[in-house]
């Protein structure tokens, strides 16, 4: 799992809500941010060094539960964040 470090990322820095969502959410969107941020990484060449950055920039507040309470959202963002890395 490439993408481990920007999901777990994602999860310190609120992108689920234990108020907001059950235990079956935080399974269900987990899984589903690792399987579509994999799919991102496969044919990157540096994705070491994608996945450092796209899990900085959550930790630095690239998203959070104020602005972007939906977790699809985080999801969203961290994916196109991906994709436009691997095209430099």
């Amino acid at each position: 799992m490439r993408s481990r470090p920007i999901v777990q990322s994602m999860l310190d820095n609120g992108f689920l809500d234990p108020e907001a969502h059950n235990p079956n959410d935080f399974v269900n969107y987990t899984v589903r941010a690792l399987k579509i941020l994999d799919e991102a990484l496969k044919d990157a060449k540096q994705h070491e060094e994608i996945v450092e950055l796209v899990a900085t920039m959550f930790d630095n507040g690239f998203c959070n539960r104020d602005g972007q309470a939906d977790p699809s959202e985080w999801i969203m963002y961290a994916q196109t964040a991906v994709v436009d890395l691997k095209s430099m």
